[in-house]
């Protein structure tokens, strides 16, 4: 990520964390949200063809909560 040291400071200023730590929070969001628009990639079907010939992988598309967002 481009701007973690720049996120990283704000934050520090804003909260009184450490750097490292803050940094490390940074990161995971950043994980966060890769994690979550590789999976919007996977809903364009029920069944995922799998990496694995004698496999298949079926998608059950639910509401997730977005209250806790």
């Amino acid at each position: 990520m481009a701007n973690k040291e720049e996120l990283g400071q704000l934050i520090t200023l804003e909260q009184g964390k450490p750097l490292k730590e803050v940094i490390g929070v940074v990161n995971y969001g950043a994980a966060f949200i890769e994690y979550s628009a590789e999976e919007a990639k996977r809903v364009y079907g029920d069944i995922i063809p799998s990496p694995l010939a004698d496999r298949r992988l079926l998608v059950l598309k639910q509401v997730w909560n977005k209250a806790c967002w």
